[in-house]
């Protein structure tokens, strides 16, 4: 294959799992928004537009990789259960690099705070999106 046919390749790949990982984020921000209302604040408030830029760029990633292991031939036509498994490829892979990279690499913190204990530090972590409505 031509370096132009490889090229074609992650880009198809590429698209296909952006597009997977986009239907995550619908969901995603569905919850987003009905916890930063249980929280009292805007959806504004609580969105991180460069959470979801890197999340889109790791369904990209998992949707390059997912179309090199299908080995297709972009000469021949594409059939509808290569999209499909590009679209699942994303959506389920950009899960698998999240939570791989959640799991192995350090959580991220920030410097210590004015006036706490020696090596106390404030943690960043996102806040866990609960399904389950308030109790009472």
């Amino acid at each position: 294959m031509t370096a132009s046919g490889w090229i074609m390749q992650l880009l198809l790949g590429g698209l296909l799992g952006t597009t997977g990982q986009a239907i995550r984020v619908v969901v995603g921000l569905k919850k987003l928004n009905d916890k930063a209302q249980r929280e009292g604040l805007t959806f504004g408030e609580a969105f991180s537009p460069s959470t979801l830029a890197l999340s889109l760029l790791i369904g990209f990633v998992a949707g390059a990789l997912g179309v090199l292991s299908l080995n297709l031939d972009l000469r021949a036509s594409i059939e509808r259960q290569h999209v499909m498994m590009l679209l699942g490829i994303g959506y389920a892979g950009a899960d698998f690099i999240e939570g791989f990279v959640r799991k192995n690499l350090p959580a991220q913190t920030t410097p210590l705070l004015p006036g706490s204990p020696a090596g106390t530090q404030a943690s960043s972590a996102p806040l866990d999106v609960d399904l389950q409505p308030p109790i009472g």
